[in-house]
């Protein structure tokens, strides 16, 4: 089994060289690394010299991840393709857990765990993003988290033509249910663990609020579930009451936390000014 992985990229100077040594460190060594740049100003690329021959680079002129992550996707050559994000620090034996998660001829796609590396009290926030995940979870899953996912090629071939690509619409929600939705059969991979940062929290609520509401609003974008859009809804209700301490574990578990808690984080990637 040859597996693809691809990181879309926007401006990752910071992240990206932990994200692709982890890839590298896989007990298990992937297939190829896919890195699709959309439109990086920083040192993005820079670091990517450091990886010349062992990273394709590719660029992606449409701003917005949608848009990053068809181009990585359509061109990856492995029978699975992994999909992170810059951010992701995968566990060593990730690929390994891809490949047992796939042998099961059924599954066409998965999405696996995630803990967050730079807060404090990491095991309880971790535990309480569990809690969220098992509720939103069941036999067949009808979401990915794009920060840490799996899906066969041919599965993305069949679902591809249908998928939205629009601003506003979570990007790997919106494939967890076109997935769902012509039976192809998704399921949560407790083996594929990986770190994610928590950055985006350092936004200010008006901000991180816009972010949180796309995932309602992608489901409304899909009538016909409406369990799945009152479990969107309640899980965005219980994000905003739990910001303020969300946050504060954020700010203190960085080096300077009052300009942390200024708000600054993580801009919107689906939208075209990020």
């Amino acid at each position: 089994m040859l597996i693809s992985v691809v990181v879309p990229v926007y401006n990752e100077e910071q992240f990206l060289r932990a994200c692709l040594d982890a890839v590298f460190g896989q007990d298990e060594p992937v297939h190829e690394v896919i890195v699709v740049d959309n439109g990086s100003s920083d040192g993005t690329l820079r670091v990517l010299d450091e990886y010349a021959g062992r990273v394709t680079l590719l660029s992606e002129p449409r701003r917005g991840v949608q848009h990053a992550r068809n181009r990585g996707f359509d061109a990856a050559g492995g029978d699975v393709i992994g999909r992170i994000d810059a951010d992701t620090r995968l566990g060593p034996g990730w690929s390994r857990a891809v490949r047992e998660t796939f042998a099961e001829p059924a599954v066409q796609a998965a999405t696996g765990p995630v803990a967050y590396y730079d807060v404090v009290l990491a095991g309880l926030i971790d535990g309480g993003d569990a809690l969220f995940r098992r509720v939103w979870g069941g036999r067949e899953l009808d979401w990915l988290l794009g920060a840490n996912m799996a899906i066969r090629a041919t599965a993305w071939r069949r679902v591809r033509p249908a998928l939205c690509d629009d601003a506003g619409v979570h990007e790997d929600i919106d494939l967890g249910i076109h997935l769902h939705a012509a039976g192809e059969a998704t399921v949560f991979a407790a083996g594929m663990r990986a770190g994610t940062s928590a950055r985006r929290i350092a936004n200010r609520f008006t901000d991180y609020r816009r972010y949180v509401l796309m995932t309602e609003q992608t489901y409304r974008r899909h009538p016909g579930r409406p369990h799945a859009y009152a479990r969107a809804w309640l899980t965005a209700r219980a994000q905003f009451l739990l910001f303020p301490l969300l946050r504060l574990v954020y700010a203190l578990a960085q080096p300077r936390p009052l300009a942390a808690l200024r708000g600054g984080g993580r801009k919107n990637p689906m939208l075209p000014g990020r």
